[in-house]
């Protein structure tokens, strides 16, 4: 136990209190739950501010999910729908302008990659030198399980000699422990 000597600011001896460590722990308990609770709602307003975001209401939705599966060419990481760079904007006035065209989706998409390449899909076409980017995740995957397949069966025969030991080497063994232990 804990003996805690609590004082006024002027020195005179107030009370003596015997606390434990239970109590310590309880005193920090409503703090650390006020912590909790603000981590939470700082990341839940993060989440809504995401949520919120959606197509600008000059333009119709679908301009918009042609555009999330376009790349912006400026920015890194974000599509042509999230994007405020004047070339994202550029490329959803023209995916309006060929919408109101007649034009689909698809038509949409071979028009930006004719110009920019496939580099501007967000999702590379499965064809090519870009199939080796959808079957790695499943080559790598068979390299491991291969590798834990061959360290196993190594470790496997590596235990199998151990029980051959004959008892006269046990004994051996043990003696020789027993020596080294009896000398310290």
């Amino acid at each position: 136990m804990i003996q805690v000597t609590v004082f006024f600011q002027a020195g005179f001896k107030m009370a003596e209190r015997k606390t434990t460590p239970r109590d310590s722990l309880v005193s920090w308990l409503p703090r650390a739950a006020a912590i909790a609770v603000g981590v939470v709602a700082l990341l839940f307003s993060g989440a809504l501010a995401q949520a919120s975001v959606g197509p600008p209401p000059d333009l119709s939705p679908e301009v918009f999910q042609i555009a999330k599966t376009l790349r912006c060419p400026v920015c890194q990481g974000e599509s042509a729908a999230e994007s405020n760079s004047g070339v994202a904007t550029e490329m959803r006035r023209i995916i309006a302008e060929q919408l109101a065209q007649g034009k689909t989706a698809g038509e949409i998409r071979q028009f930006f990659v004719a110009r920019y390449g496939d580099w501007i899909l967000y999702e590379p076409p499965k064809r090519g030198l870009t199939l080796w980017v959808w079957f790695s995740p499943l080559v790598g995957l068979g390299v491991l399980a291969l590798v834990l397949w061959r360290y196993l069966a190594a470790a496997r025969s590596r235990s199998v000699g151990a029980d051959n030991v004959s008892t006269e080497e046990l004994e051996r063994a043990e003696a020789s422990l027993s020596s080294k232990t009896e000398d310290q």
